[in-house]
């Protein structure tokens, strides 16, 4: 199970019995200690919503009842102010801890998570029909634009890389498809200029208002294509 996946079931179910996901926990020491202080959390976060019924809740609402619209009014609005006080306190404690504990430390690691997550789920379909138009339209978000074409493009989607709003590019290849990641610019992962693994090389370029990564098969000539984009690429002021 990569990275990506554990901590995508985790987060999803932290108390799971499932055996592979408790298997995962048990043959790592550094995701035991994620399981236990996301567990920790899940308690304090439960903890937080059990409220007891005070027993004479219904001689009070009997009380409430009595009283002018006015002040029915007033405690309404108090007590919506309370409830929406406590969801964004337990919020606001989910997302601070998710954003102090990042699943990956560099571009390298991230990317290549990433890659193997999303591994056959895009066929050889190119689209030839997609204009620049259309494409630049896609990217616009995160303020960036291409002059010409890069490729036949087999998919375009917004994603979360490492936390970040992203785009995720998906072109036909020579020898599989070529992914290409534009991302915004960062200091928190750790800069991989190149970088491999058995199945899948990358390349990643950093311009002055984001980030380019480039990733496909070993035998992939993905210095062209980075030089392609070098020649068309164009960040807004």
């Amino acid at each position: 199970m990569d990275e990506l996946e554990f901590r995508r079931r985790l987060y999803s179910d932290p108390n799971s019995k499932d055996n592979e996901l408790l298997n995962a926990i048990e043959a790592d020491p550094s995701r035991k200690k994620f399981a236990k202080e996301l567990k920790s959390l899940d308690d304090k976060i439960d903890s937080v919503l059990r409220v007891d019924v005070p027993e004479d809740l219904a001689d009070r609402l009997i009380l409430r009842q009595s009283l002018d619209s006015h002040s029915q009014r007033q405690r309404k609005s108090r007590w919506h102010l309370a409830v929406a006080a406590s969801v964004a306190f337990i919020v606001g404690i989910s997302v601070s801890y998710m954003a102090i504990t990042p699943s990956h430390s560099s571009i390298a690691d991230y990317s290549l998570a990433h890659y193997h997550h999303e591994a056959g789920n895009f066929a050889h379909s190119g689209d030839s029909k997609y204009t620049l138009t259309s494409f630049n339209d896609s990217v616009a978000g995160l303020d960036v634009s291409f002059t010409d074409k890069l490729g036949k493009l087999v998919s375009v989607d917004e994603c979360f890389f490492d936390g970040m709003n992203s785009v995720h590019l998906v072109f036909e290849g020579l020898y599989d498809n070529v992914t290409v990641f534009i991302i915004p610019k960062n200091e928190h992962l750790a800069q991989s200029e190149q970088f491999a693994d058995q199945s899948v090389k990358g390349i990643s370029r950093q311009y002055s208002k984001g980030g380019v990564i480039i990733m496909g098969d070993v035998k992939e000539p993905l210095e062209q294509w980075q030089q392609k984009i070098d020649e068309t690429i164009e960040w807004s002021i």
